[in-house]
């Protein structure tokens, strides 16, 4: 899973300051600055607003990761136009226009659709949840709106779908993530216990985890689904423990990964834990858990330290802005904001059909559009980004910390894991 890193330059990226940071974005050609070039602007006309659509669940059972995101989504229109806008268009400003899809598939169409039927957009981005993002996609599809997301279902990217552009791994890389880190940290004990939900998401990225299990010689004990956000984990946790595992591959969302847990330590159950993402990974995950967050695995298609010399800029900005950690899915909004604005400035044009055929040809190796894990944005015949992997990430002192690939990481991962009351 290690990357070609021939395309960054960490330690003198890691160096600048916000403000050369977003000098630097500038230089890019994405939103240079104009201050000082009143003639070129009056040659490029009267710039105008660039609307793309941004669709996440800011009510119902995903609000606040849904909120993450739009922040994230705040953040990074902020800088483009902080920068200049879009150059190539006059200095346009970038204008999102957010809908909340209330965590309801439903919802997600409705909203899809009067947003595209509008007229006015250049693209859109969302969902977090891939359920939503696979209905999104096809509203888009139809109304043919070039549409940017980093949820992470196969599907997304393997309909044919010409105006649809992923910029995360797939779900079905990351249980080959998991395992062959897990296989690194293994000794004797290759007992493993796989446990999902039972959605797009669950089914999906447990597939992985099952075929990367036999393809690295670990004995599979256990393989179950469950229903989703179900409340009461007793009954699957004793399967668990019954199973004698060495390590537990949970594929969850918050409120599930909260019980499990929780139910697993009042049982003493000390299988070594490697989240499938999701819940595993945001700040309520640590907030919740506290102390027993600490030695917890996941694997993420992104993390606020992977190394990319940008990353720590803008997860120091967010959270002196938000209060709290830039997470996965939120990083990855960031991301697809400047890939958005990208293709907008190579087009020279809001309309999203020629948005759609520059952001094909999208190859960012540099600059905040290109900081997910293997630093470089490339998009293949499928919408794809072809650069990009999982990395694996676990909870070290109260912070998630990206462990591995090492090319990623800047923290070693602590192993082995302690019992349940030697956890600080």
């Amino acid at each position: 899973m290690k990357r070609d890193r021939r395309f960054r330059d960490s330690q003198s990226q890691a160096s600048l300051s916000r403000r050369d940071f977003l000098k630097g974005a500038a230089a890019l050609g994405v939103g240079a600055s104009l201050v000082g070039l009143p003639a070129r602007r009056a040659l490029a006309g009267t710039a105008k607003d660039v609307n793309v659509a941004v669709l996440y669940p800011t009510s119902g059972s995903n609000a606040s990761f849904g909120q993450m995101c739009v922040n994230a989504i705040k953040l990074a229109v902020d800088d483009i136009n902080s920068a200049g806008g879009i150059k190539s268009l006059g200095g346009a400003k970038m204008n999102p226009i957010y809908a909340d899809i209330q965590s309801e598939t439903s919802v997600t169409r409705n909203q899809a659709e009067r947003l595209m039927a509008a007229g006015n957009l250049a693209a859109a981005t969302g969902c977090y949840v891939s359920t939503f993002t696979l209905v999104a996609t096809e509203v888009a599809e139809r109304y043919k709106i070039p549409f940017v997301t980093g949820s992470v279902a196969d599907k997304l990217t393997d309909r044919g779908f010409k105006y649809t552009f992923q910029v995360s791994p797939k779900a079905s890389m990351f249980g080959e993530m998991q395992m062959d880190f897990a296989a690194k940290m293994a000794g004797k004990g290759k007992r493993a216990a796989i446990i999902y939900e039972d959605t797009d998401y669950g089914t999906a990225t447990s597939k992985g985890v099952i075929d990367g299990a036999k393809k690295v010689g670990f004995e599979v004990v256990m393989s179950e689904p469950y229903v989703a956000k179900f409340t009461d984990a007793t009954p699957l946790v004793n399967k668990i423990k019954a199973s004698k595992p060495d390590f537990l591959f949970p594929v969850s969302y918050i409120t599930d990964a909260l019980l499990i847990i929780r139910t697993m330590k009042q049982m003493n159950v000390n299988a070594g834990i490697f989240g499938g993402g999701a819940g595993y990974l945001i700040p309520d995950f640590v907030k919740d858990m506290g102390k027993d967050a600490n030695y917890v695995f996941s694997v993420a298609s992104w993390n606020n330290d992977i190394n990319c010399g940008e990353v720590s800029k803008i997860a120091e900005a967010y959270e002196k802005k938000y209060g709290e950690f830039l997470m996965e899915h939120a990083g990855e909004a960031y991301v697809m904001m400047w890939v958005i604005a990208d293709a907008i400035e190579r087009a020279a044009s809001t309309d999203p059909m020629k948005v759609r055929d520059a952001m094909a040809k999208t190859n960012l190796t540099k600059g905040p559009g290109s900081v997910m894990p293997g630093c470089r944005v490339e998009f293949d015949d499928k919408g794809w980004n072809k650069q990009v992997h999982p990395v694996m990430t676990q909870w070290q002192g109260g912070k998630l910390r990206c462990v591995y690939p090492e090319s990623d990481a800047r923290v070693k991962p602590a192993w082995p894991i302690p019992a349940w009351d030697k956890r600080g």
